[in-house]
């Protein structure tokens, strides 16, 4: 529960908590569970009328005795609940049970046992005694014969309220989440999705779509996608051309009625962030030094500054970038492959040493290795991309690739050779001229 209560806060949801726990324990339940047992063949009844065919999950809720008993103690013994009663008393309310640890317990009070009404029981007991109005719940609650159809049925005519408005919401699935499922045992958590999400644009993944429809949250390399789709609309209701239903959800997903949630004072590019840290292996005063390279004229000074979005970037490459797609930086010069470099290649390299210190930026670097193919093909280099240019324009990375990390692709080149360094670029790529 502490990691729910967390993320329920960093999401900005208030919620007034019920225990369970307490509320069965402090006997807040008695009088119900008492009406319940006494109305035990009318409840058999009804969940006779739905039950389609035996399941694991019925043998849990439904235990199959002869009598049917809406209530499971857990063992005064063992403390387990693998029970079942085998006699209630209507008059004195006094039960029976037996338990598979071989104990056999009662005749007791019935308010002196711990335990709990079956779920399927439970559920309309406790809008009964809360006088809940509306109560969503997953489609697979909501088909014919589902536990919202039984408890309907059963909150009227046992426990004298009325079945609440209803909404079915779709599932929420995720790709890329296998290792985290793997170690923990089950689907990924809000505090998964807020290890890799920041809170606004979690927010976001459900706001842009109605409760009906299914939602994906992607852990793979979509996350990036994601981030890119998040900056975009928040560019745009920034500058005010938002359309009204985007700018609508933006809003519901930025902020609550007590004002915005907190957001990274800087954002740059999640993609961005994420090579840093690969590159860097999460070494803080190298990432520093190439976000300060990145942000010229406007230099980042702190990492707060790109804060919580950095630490998400962080965890995803940590937790979800597979450890053969990690970059690894060449310790020496590949001498084989330098070797045998085309004279053209050999050309390009040259440009790129020669030019790479006045072009020492994210955007200077940016256009100077889309650039330097067009050079060799006697192009000035703004000019516009062909699809011959494009061709060449792969073949070039490729090759810079193999030469600075030893393979076909990685960061975007820009990002590399920012966080490599110009002693480190010159000292892989400068025997190519030697």
């Amino acid at each position: 529960m502490a990691p729910l209560r967390d993320s329920l806060d960093r999401l900005g949801i208030q919620v007034t908590e019920i225990s369970q726990t307490e509320m069965y324990t402090c006997g807040a339940y008695s009088a119900q569970i008492v009406l319940a047992m006494r109305r035990r063949a009318d409840i058999g009844a009804v969940l006779a009328r739905y039950r389609t065919k035996r399941t694991e999950a019925d043998d849990e809720d439904e235990p199959p005795t002869a009598v049917y008993y809406p209530f499971r103690p857990y063992c005064a013994v063992c403390g387990r609940d693998d029970t079942a009663v085998t006699a209630f008393d209507d008059q004195t309310t006094e039960i029976t049970y037996t338990c598979a640890c071989g104990a056999v317990v009662g005749p007791t009070p019935i308010k002196e046992v711990a335990g709990k009404l079956a779920w399927k029981v439970d559920w309309p007991m406790r809008w009964a005694y809360e006088r809940v109005t509306f109560e969503p719940a997953g489609v697979d609650h909501s088909s014919p014969g589902s536990s919202f159809t039984v408890g309907g049925e059963l909150v009227t005519e046992i426990f004298g309220e009325e079945m609440p408005l209803h909404f079915g919401y779709a599932f929420v699935g995720t790709t890329g989440s296998a290792k985290m499922s793997g170690s923990r045992g089950g689907a990924p958590t809000p505090s998964d999705a807020l290890e890799i999400f920041e809170a606004p644009l979690l927010r976001w993944l459900y706001a842009r779509r109605r409760p009906e429809q299914s939602i994906t949250l992607a852990f793979d390399a979509e996350v990036g996608r994601v981030y890119d789709e998040w900056d975009a609309l928040s560019r745009r209701v920034a500058a005010g051309t938002a359309e009204p239903a985007a700018r609508a959800v933006f809003i519901r997903a930025a902020s609550t009625s007590d004002g915005p949630l907190p957001v990274t004072p800087r954002p740059l590019p999640f993609r961005t962030l994420a090579s840093v840290v690969d590159v860097t292996a999460g070494d803080e005063a190298q990432m520093l030094r190439i976000l300060r390279d990145m942000t010229v004229p406007d230099p980042v000074g702190r990492l707060d500054q790109v804060r919580p979005r950095l630490d998400c970037a962080e965890a995803w490459v940590n937790g979800y970038v597979p450890p053969e797609d990690r970059t690894r930086v060449r310790g020496q010069p590949d001498y084989a492959r330098l070797a045998v470099l085309t004279d053209e290649q050999r050309e390009g390299i040259k440009l790129l040493l020669d030019r790479m210190a006045g072009s020492w930026s994210l955007d200077g670097l940016t256009v100077l290795v889309y650039g330097i193919p067009k050079l060799l093909g006697g192009l000035p280099i703004s000019a516009p991309p062909t699809d011959e240019l494009k061709v060449a324009q792969r073949e070039w990375f490729k090759l810079l690739y193999q030469l600075l990390i030893g393979q076909d692709k990685g960061p975007r080149l820009p990002t590399l050779l920012l966080a490599l360094g110009q002693d480190r670029v010159r000292s892989l790529l400068g025997p190519a001229l030697s």
